[in-house]
């Protein structure tokens, strides 16, 4: 989700909802998972490709459970049912409950053994404790069926698995089993009905099931869960510039007006302060103090020590205190390259082989074939989206443009580091040249390129299924036209004569997406066709794209044609709000604003785009200086929160372009120190910085690998609990805390390429400010 700015548009993760007819009624928050994987011997489950069983309404809460020790909730399907069915590889199934039974009927097994699964999340398994598994079931035909305890996420291995042998005739199965792994707050038990050893004839038929009963039979041997503290000094674990504003929350430590410490590596007290007065915090389920040390400006690396004796995360004070994390936040991006070989020198243990260089066909039409190789993989999978890969670009160009003629960035550590031409634009360029094969003739933009599911965890190079390119859409191509428009414009004056042809290049393309959109005023949305589940990107307005481009286009050509487009569109204050790849309005008013071409030529336009800036800004700071983190969220984190408050410290940076601003650049530096570990959960977001990094991400290649690709910003809490480990872990947590360090929770622990752009532009700014 797109940050505090996303108010009218659905979040690409969203589009379960959209696909998938009927929710599962058994749990309280619905999955919005737009990834998923499959493995060879388990699988995951795409939601958009789920049904359920449709069941009677859940019962009264306050009614007794008939059996208070099965862990598999309603186990006799006879009031309400939280299981679901997933279909892939020509598998074909739905599910239903019928005189007291869950009913899965088959119509085609497919081609893989999870084929047709039905699955159930919802308990979890505990380390050395024993269970016992029973239930019912039976076949219109005999076959067999394999159930499995599995893990629900990375490589989805079986902690208990067994071969389920079927007749016409209800049988009883029985199991125990013991739980040898770590405990497990979210597995998943599924029923794999699809494709096995002996089904190559298996027609349309159906499996009956009832009594379904899962149950701790013994836990004196249970290791116990390690117990979190909820206490701790909460700060940026990167550290800061000397000049900088620096600050510290105590959490559930201390009282009013105690003293705290700063010491050095050798434990010696280097520096003596008082805590101020206490702050409730309800989002984070807190009581908070705030440690000022702005005064303490020593170079050198620290720790916080509380009267009693607990001690911060180290913290480092230097003029250059960011300069590791900005090369690895860009570098990331370098990382995320398609259709190249990542050799070792520069990718070092997650290098891979050329990938998805095989012909793309457009949706609907195999006789097109397309090349579209390039370009950076979206997200923890493999896909690309136009409408996201255009925000991310955005923001890397804009980074570059706030020290454009000053010392460039060539030490990055890509194969063009070194060469004597900025990484920054050589990155971005990486991926315009690749949305510029997504245009058509007539001048619209292709949304996205990937297979038509998820790929298993596997490196890039592994997923080779057939690319599909999806329909044109209006919020892609006015998206496109305004980066194109930015590009031009920023390469253009570069002083590099390749760059200088790109421009070139990059100014036809934008006018000629534009020419389209002048003949198509209505909106063209995108939507995913049923037999595709990867990332959709939904978006049904598209006025804050047109009013983004319009913007940039007037500033690069100086063309009356597209001022007419800049007054139209900036009549609706809801099209010049947002950073993110739905709403995205501020991007054109941060282009007008800086524009004094538009301020000589139609005063009236910028004032009006200039008054709606101001009160959005006026409303972000009011939120942040509210909140004992300094952010602007209350009451709810959305889907990608971290975006939301990196496209905040954007924002203040802009403003402070706009008109120079110390308060602006403090609350900027505030949002970067969320992010860098000032925060409830204790967390620094930045893969590989911080003593308490987020180690566990929902992306492919670090899963692959085992270890996380460093300078990656996870997605962070997520108040709605959109995944199953979510809602199992997260399920008493406050707000704030809704984040889970672990590859299984993809709402609270994905990357995105457009997390990390705003990232880069904030270290870069900031930097520059």
């Amino acid at each position: 989700m797109e940050g505090k700015y996303m108010i009218r548009k659905i979040n690409r993760h969203a589009i379960t909802t959209l696909l998938v007819l009927s929710m599962i009624t058994g749990l309280t928050a619905c999955s919005n998972k737009k990834d998923s994987s499959q493995s060879a011997s388990g699988s995951a489950v795409s939601e958009a490709a789920a049904d359920v069983a449709t069941a009677e309404p859940e019962p009264d809460a306050t009614e007794e459970p008939d059996d208070p020790n099965n862990l598999i909730e309603d186990g006799k399907f006879d009031g309400f049912s939280a299981w679901a069915v997933y279909k892939e590889s020509g598998g074909s199934g739905s599910s239903s409950l019928d005189n007291g039974e869950m009913v899965v009927h088959i119509s085609d097994i497919g081609e893989v053994q999870h084929g047709v699964q039905v699955y159930y999340d919802g308990f979890q398994l505990n380390e050395k404790a024993e269970y016992e598994f029973s239930f019912d079931a039976r076949s219109t035909v005999p076959r067999e069926i394999l159930t499995r305890f599995q893990l629900n996420g990375g490589d989805y291995h079986a902690y208990f698995e067994a071969p389920v042998k079927l007749t016409d005739q209800m049988q009883t199965f029985t199991y125990s089993f013991t739980m040898d792994e770590p405990s497990d707050p979210a597995p998943r038990l599924v029923f794999n009905m699809g494709k096995g050893p002996s089904d190559s004839g298996t027609g349309e038929h159906d499996i009956f099931f009832d009594n379904m009963r899962l149950v701790l039979a013994d836990d004196s041997n249970v290791v116990a869960a390690k117990e979190e503290d909820p206490t701790g000094i909460r700060i940026n674990q990167v550290g800061f510039r000397p000049n900088d504003t620096k600050t510290a929350v105590f959490a559930e430590l201390s009282s009013d007006g105690e003293e705290f410490t700063i010491v050095d590596k050798k434990g010696k007290e280097v520096y003596k302060g008082t805590l101020g007065t206490s702050i409730s915090n309800e989002s984070a389920g807190e009581t908070d103090l705030i440690a000022d040390f702005s005064d303490f400006k020593k170079p050198g690396t620290y720790r916080i020590v509380a009267s009693d004796g607990t001690e911060s995360p180290k913290f480092t004070i230097a003029e250059n205190v960011y300069d590791k994390l900005t090369k690895s936040a860009i570098k990331m991006l370098y990382m995320q390259r398609c259709g190249t070989k990542l050799p070792k020198k520069y990718a070092g243990k997650f290098a891979h082989g050329i990938c998805h260089t095989q012909t793309a066909y457009v949706l609907g039409d195999h006789d097109r074939p397309m090349d579209v190789s390039g370009g950076w993989h979206d997200a923890g999978d493999y896909g690309k989206y136009v409408v996201a890969g255009a925000k991310a670009a955005a923001d890397v160009l804009l980074a570059y443009d706030s020290y454009a003629g000053g010392q460039i960035i060539d030490d990055v550590g890509t194969p063009e580091s070194g060469d004597g031409i900025d990484d920054l634009l050589q990155e971005a360029k990486y991926e315009l040249d690749w949305m510029l094969k997504m245009q058509k003739k007539d001048g619209s933009v292709f949304h996205k390129v990937t297979c038509r599911n998820f790929p298993s965890t596997v490196m890039p190079e592994e997923e080779t299924d057939e690319l599909i390119v999806s329909f044109i859409s209006t919020p892609a191509t006015a998206d496109f036209s305004a980066v194109m428009a930015l590009a031009a414009r920023i390469y253009a004056g570069s002083g590099n004569s390749a760059f200088k042809k790109a421009a070139k290049k990059y100014k036809r393309a934008a006018i000629k997406a534009w020419k389209f959109l002048e003949s198509r005023p209505d909106v063209i949305s995108h939507t995913n066709p049923s037999d595709v589940v990867t990332g959709e990107y939904p978006d049904g307005e598209d006025g804050d794209e047109r009013f983004w481009a319009a913007c940039e286009l007037y500033r690069t050509t100086k063309s009356s044609t597209y001022l007419d487009g800049i007054k139209t569109y900036s009549e609706e204050d809801r099209n010049m709000n947002g950073l993110g790849w739905t709403d995205c309005g501020l991007y054109g008013s941060f282009a007008a604003l800086t524009d004094k071409n538009l301020k000589k030529k139609a005063p009236d336009t910028y004032e009006r785009i200039r008054t709606v800036f101001n009160r959005i800004l006026s409303e972000t700071e009011s939120g942040g200086t509210s909140s004992p983190y300094m952010i602007n969220r209350a009451e709810e984190f959305e889907w990608g929160s971290n975006l939301g408050i990196a496209n905040d410290g954007v924002l203040y940076l802009m403003a402070n372009r706009i008109e120079k601003s110390g308060t602006h650049v403090n609350m900027a530096s505030e949002q970067l120190s969320y992010l860098l570990g000032k925060n409830a959960t204790g967390y620094c977001f930045v893969t590989g910085f911080g003593d308490n990094p987020s180690s566990h991400p929902h992306h492919r290649i670090s899963q692959v690998v085992g270890k996380a690709v460093p300078g990656m910003l996870v997605g962070g809490p997520d108040s709605a609990l959109e995944d199953p480990y979510a809602k199992t872990v997260l399920a008493d947590k406050p707000p704030a805390k809704c984040y889970a360090d672990n590859d299984q929770s993809y709402s609270t622990n994905e990357v995105t390429i457009y997390w990390n752009s705003p990232l880069i532009l904030l270290l870069i700014g900031l930097g520059r400010a």
